[in-house]
């Protein structure tokens, strides 16, 4: 049907042989092969691109344009499908405070298609309803729950770290999964907003700590464009340079210059035979919203407190330390968010007045004016530790206090009664 190829010279071209034959004709089946792979690859590239596009679209009309859609879609190590997360889909209208817009990713896994959580953020304003910050840590304690007959040490490390602050504290603060930026209206807006509070979360911040300074540089853009948007006139500081993970290790106590340091300077004098010889502390800054200060016992320290017990008494406490380990929590809150403390009741949240002093279930607390502004102290300990404690926390509580208001430039210090 065809003649035979002639090389330049004139003739047939030669048989290199079976062997040789064979190779040429895998070359060829691989060339085509590789034809289809990258036809393939190429409507991959194109699908995903689409994705990609999509999901840029869907973020900005979630999240109202505030945050930088491909820095949303960074976040753990990348997505390139982003839909509407959460049971009740959430998106932000400006229309009231607190809204927030909620992201989660699409992901193949074998053959199936699975949702996880991305992005969240979150508008609130001040002053507002008095559940924004909730002292009482007895429900959703700093450590688990120790198994009978267990020899863990269950106040090495904690799940619930204290917030750190984002420099001085003037831009706001973080946690393990989220970063919230704070902006302080010059004036108060129509709506009556002091104070806008813009939280960016994502569950990868717990283990990726690349995400955090993303994460940061997502809640301030939001925050600024979100002041714009609400009429709130504010100046937002820089982002620091570093954001250290979040405290969440427990260590002596020993000389601190945290946010435990009172505490230690407390020991010094005090009988410290049934006190905390644990501490997990933050750094100090002088602008910060929230503070906080984290004391356990160990659990030499359990045994060294327990020899001092009657025997009744040890039964109570040994059946008591597997419920809980003994803890205790400080934690102060001022300007507009002193007024947004509550601790949980049994019905609704108690809220906490600023200016006055007492306690409410597992929480002491007290109240200072800073520089004309209201201040709360709290003091959260659990029923087991303060039967263990007794009248020593009234000694604690003040120490607390005193050290806060005097390294803060506060007066007019309001103290509960004596136990």
């Amino acid at each position: 049907m065809f003649e035979p190829l002639q090389p330049s010279s004139g003739g047939p071209l030669p048989d290199r042989g079976r062997w040789r034959n064979a190779v040429n004709a895998l070359v060829c089946v691989a060339g085509v092969g590789g034809l289809a792979f990258g036809g393939w690859a190429l409507y991959d590239s194109y699908e995903t691109h689409q994705d990609r596009n999509a999901s840029r679209a869907l973020i900005a009309r979630a999240c109202a344009g505030l945050v930088d859609a491909d820095g949303v879609m960074s976040l753990d190590g990348g997505a390139d499908r982003v839909v509407l997360g959460g049971e009740d889909p959430s998106t932000i209208d400006f229309e009231t405070v607190p809204d927030s817009c909620v992201l989660s990713r699409l992901e193949d896994r074998d053959g199936r298609e699975y949702k996880y959580s991305q992005f969240t953020l979150s508008l609130k304003g001040l002053p507002r309803a008095r559940d924004l910050h909730t002292t009482d840590d007895s429900r959703k304690a700093p450590f688990n729950r120790l198994r009978a007959g267990s020899k863990g040490d269950a106040t090495a490390r904690t799940g619930l770290p204290d917030r750190m602050p984002l420099g001085d504290g003037r831009l706001g603060d973080y946690g393990p999964d989220d970063v919230t930026v704070v902006a302080r209206c010059e004036q108060p807006t129509k709506a009556g907003t002091t104070t806008l509070i813009v939280s960016a979360t994502s569950p990868s911040t717990r283990h990726e700590a690349g995400d955090r300074p993303v994460l940061a540089r997502l809640a301030r853009q939001a925050a600024e464009r979100a002041a714009g948007k609400y009429g709130c006139r504010t100046q937002l500081p820089e982002l620091p340079d570093r954001l250290p993970e979040p405290v969440t290790g427990l260590g002596p106590v020993g000389e601190r210059t945290d946010s435990c340091g009172w505490y230690a300077a407390h020991l010094r004098t005090a009988d410290r035979e049934r006190l905390p010889d644990r501490a997990a502390g933050v750094p100090l800054a002088g602008a910060a919203r929230e503070e906080g200060c984290l004391l356990a016992m160990s659990p030499e320290g359990n045994t060294r407190v327990l020899r001092l017990l009657t025997p009744d008494e040890r039964e109570d406490a040994i059946t008591s330390l597997y419920h809980s380990p003994w803890w205790l929590r400080t934690r102060s809150y001022y300007g507009d968010d002193a007024d947004a403390v509550a601790v949980p009741g049994r019905r609704s949240p108690d809220p906490v007045i600023p200016g006055r002093a007492g306690r409410l279930g597992d929480v002491f607390y007290g109240s200072m004016t800073c520089q004309g502004r209201p201040a709360t102290l709290t003091m959260a300990v659990p029923y087991n530790y303060r039967s263990i404690l007794g009248p020593r926390l009234d000694g604690l509580f003040k120490a607390y206090a005193t050290e806060t208001a005097t390294r803060r430039g506060c007066t007019g210090l309001v103290l509960p009664g004596p136990e």
